[in-house]
């Protein structure tokens, strides 16, 4: 054996070693505080009453470990302390070895706060390490005593239930119904409780969706609020959809006059130009006759007059055809504004 070390648990239930022997015996074996937990952390799955276990720690080091058990229940000697004996590969432990580390557990561990404790502590590991420490079975013998105390106790009440049951067969079977109806309820009521949780959290989610449509729905609101307002501006400037077309209708009507107009002038333009060809022509002819005919000199200054006058005319109504043709402008775009004012809106 190389060595001793007692743990024990603190108000915080944290493991811290108590005492050791030979001194610093863990920090020369390389014993970590990992290692210790583990080893308590074994003790534990085990059972919360004293127990034993044997593990090994290293590839060159084992233990036979020792719990006393928690000081809540059952213990030995004092609760909440694990006895951790370091072994090395070559050591062979007696079969009563596991009784001997109580016995150092019943007889050291009360006599803690004691000034001998170290010089008692290092004899009972010497005596441990011979092999003459008496072991200590006490604590399982009064176990066992209990036990047996305890079935008998129970044989006793397993015997006058056979006889109450005897007597009240039938009192017994309605017992059992009535425990299977019980039964039955608290399924249901487990059941109608783990549906009440599901829709506790589901309601949960639903005031959380709740919360995020309501404020999803004024944002929406606001916006079509200022859509709203943008509508009724348009709708003060365009009344309604019969006004609109009728206004298309009168402007359509308006253009076709006005073409109908633009032709009518360009045939007169087309006469007036004729008409000039011929009065050019007699002007060349009354030129050509005013040689040998004085009195025609004043005929060609009415014809020329007359062709001025008809110039004259035809670039007034040259200016008239222009205007038309800016007011024929102006009323399409006019028209295709207002097009573009209905598509946009959808008013159509």
């Amino acid at each position: 054996m190389k060595g001793i070390v007692i743990l024990n648990l603190n108000k915080k239930s944290e493991l811290s070693i108590d005492a050791e022997y030979p001194q610093d015996i863990c920090e020369q074996l390389g014993v970590t505080d990992s290692m210790l937990e583990t080893v308590f952390d074994e003790h534990k799955k085990i059972r919360t009453g004293p127990n034993y276990l044997e593990m090994q720690i290293k590839r060159d080091l084992s233990v036979a470990s020792f719990f006393t058990g928690h000081s809540s229940k059952h213990f030995i000697g004092k609760g909440d302390h694990v006895l951790t004996v370091f072994l090395s590969n070559e050591d062979i432990l007696p079969r009563n070895f596991e009784g001997q580390v109580r016995r150092i557990a019943f007889e050291l561990l009360p006599k803690r706060k004691e000034k001998k404790f170290e010089e008692l502590f290092s004899k009972s590991y010497e005596l441990l390490e011979k092999g003459d420490l008496d072991a200590y079975w006490q604590e399982r013998q009064e176990l066992q005593q209990e036990i047996r105390e305890k079935k008998g106790r129970i044989d006793d009440l397993a015997q006058k239930v056979s006889l109450l049951v005897s007597d009240r067969t039938e009192h017994l079977h309605n017992v059992e119904a009535l425990k299977n109806e019980v039964a039955e309820l608290y399924s249901k009521l487990e059941d109608w409780s783990v549906q009440m949780a599901e829709l506790n959290e589901y309601n949960a989610t639903l005031i959380a969706k709740n919360r995020d449509l309501t404020r999803l729905t004024n944002v929406q609101k606001l916006a079509l609020d200022q859509k709203d307002e943008r509508i009724n501006n348009l709708k003060a400037k365009l009344t309604d959809k019969g006004e609109i077309e009728k206004g298309a209708e009168k402007i359509e009507s308006e253009i076709r006059k006005v073409k109908l107009e633009n032709e009518r002038l360009k045939q007169e333009i087309e006469k007036m130009n004729e008409t000039n060809k011929k009065l050019k022509f007699q002007v060349l002819k009354a030129k050509r006759e005013s040689e040998s005919i004085p009195n025609l000199k004043l005929e060609i200054k009415k014809l020329k007059d007359k062709v001025l006058g008809i110039t004259n005319e035809k670039e007034n109504i040259k200016q008239t055809l222009l205007d038309l043709k800016n007011e024929i402008k102006i009323i399409r775009e006019e028209r295709d504004r207002y097009y573009k004012i209905v598509k946009g809106n959808k008013l159509l």
